[in-house]
């Protein structure tokens, strides 16, 4: 009989810890790693500081998403959305929260039109998402090309 107690009280610890880790993580978010610093990264093996960008909310596969175009040379919401100067793309649900699901990323090289898509291993946060703005953080690797980026960033939605 001790020894069925002694596994209840084991496992009954062990529950009550699981939950706690989630408690500590609002939206599920994990301790990966994604920075707090700005946005960089490299991009196709060269150096990359995020300046400028611009975001608009679409449908993407039916569901309600945020694209975010991000530049380096402080381009917004004049430059077009399909202009070739935002070397990264990225689409997340249209959500504040922690995303590692549904989420894309597409690093265009500035100096062909070479591009990489990547949907795994990604995990980004909303952490504000307003009628004019999107405020994130992300992590992102492609494994197969010298392309990540990590930090936060702002961006205007653009109309």
């Amino acid at each position: 009989m001790k020894m069925k107690k002694l596994i209840l009280s084991f496992i009954t610890l062990f529950s009550l810890l699981a939950c706690s880790t989630d408690d500590e993580n609002p939206g599920g978010a994990s301790d990966s790693g994604i920075s707090n610093s700005p946005l960089s990264g490299k991009l196709y093996g060269t150096n990359f500081i995020a300046d400028g960008g611009r975001a608009d909310l679409n449908v993407v596969f039916g569901e309600d998403a945020v694209e975010i175009r991000i530049g380096s040379e402080g381009l917004a919401c004049e430059t077009g959305q399909f202009s070739g100067q935002f070397p990264i793309r990225i689409t997340v649900p249209r959500a504040e929260g922690y995303h590692n699901s549904n989420v894309y990323v597409t690093f265009n090289d500035p100096n062909s039109d070479n591009f990489i898509s990547v949907s795994g291993g990604i995990e980004i946060e909303i952490i504000t998402l307003t009628e004019t703005l999107v405020d994130f953080k992300i992590k992102a690797t492609s494994t197969s090309t010298d392309n990540n980026i990590n930090g936060r960033h702002q961006v205007t939605i653009c109309e």
